[in-house]
């Protein structure tokens, strides 16, 4: 009889230990899960292999907890899952690593459900000290849970901010880009019309050049020396000016210049008409 009943406790000691580290494995197994399928959610390839690492790490740590809970088909998917997962933390490009990581998702969910049928089937009978065992191992493992879910829930909000300030720098980086690029357009163009401008001075002061010539010429002729007084070659500036004018501008000084030349030279040879 007292060998009798020293087996039984000896099987509700195990089968309290089995439970309590298949619920510990399923904690671990859960975390794994979600690293993976951050991974396989990730927006680009880094992200990608970076969440793939980490779930790597996470379901190494799974399969010694499942290994000691004595889940054969857990086990065997784990294994499964973590083979692929490995792959998908250096593919060879961003399809290979969504290819690798998709089937280790699968086998981590399969990994769950069969958590799930070996923990019901590890039962015990209830007495006083099992039910403390339990209730304790429910306890630990309750918080275990909770504190990964709260450290899931954390790194979810971080990884979320991480995103939202990656998109107002790329945001901040184009409207930059475009600021640069009209700030450039604009710059070439004033260099466009500068080059126009001076091929406008140029020409206008060759061509007044000219006209003074012939009217300095004419008033000689004449000999109206105040005509000649006012032919004073004023029409001709350095080349600089034309910066803090338009090429509209530039236009308009010289066609000012040549009606005033013109006015001047007419109101001395009246004067000189007159004596």
């Amino acid at each position: 009889m007292r060998k009798f009943t020293l087996l039984f406790t000896l099987l509700i000691a195990s089968a309290v230990a089995v439970s309590a580290q298949c619920t510990s494995a399923y904690s671990a197994a859960s975390y794994a899960l979600a690293h993976t399928k951050r991974a396989l959610n990730a927006d680009n390839f880094d992200h990608q292999m970076l969440y793939a690492d980490r779930g790597v790490e996470a379901m190494e740590k799974a399969r010694v907890l499942i290994e000691d809970c004595g889940c054969q088909p857990a086990l065997n998917e784990m294994t499964q899952g973590l083979d692929n997962l490995v792959k998908a933390t250096d593919p060879a490009d961003w399809e290979a690593g969504r290819y690798y990581t998709k089937i280790a998702f699968e086998h981590a969910k399969a990994v769950m459900g069969a958590l799930d049928q070996c923990t019901m089937n590890t039962t015990a009978p209830a007495t006083p000290s099992s039910d403390y065992e339990l209730t304790a191992s429910a306890d630990s493992s309750t918080e275990y849970i909770a504190a990964n879910s709260d450290l899931i829930s954390e790194q979810e909000k971080l990884e979320a901010e991480r995103r939202r300030l990656e998109e107002e720098q790329r945001k901040l980086e184009e409207k930059i880009a475009r600021q640069r690029a009209l700030a450039e357009k604009a710059r070439m163009a004033r260099a466009r019309e500068l080059e126009e401008q001076l091929v406008v001075k140029q020409a206008a002061e060759v061509h007044l050049q000219a006209v003074e010539q012939s009217l300095r010429d004419l008033a000689e002729s004449l000999g109206c020396s105040k005509a000649i007084s006012v032919l004073n070659s004023s029409y001709k500036r350095n080349d600089g000016v034309l910066e803090n004018e338009s090429l509209e501008e530039t236009k308009a000084w010289y066609l000012q210049q040549t009606i005033r030349m013109q006015k001047d030279v007419a109101a001395a040879l009246g004067s000189c008409a007159q004596q």
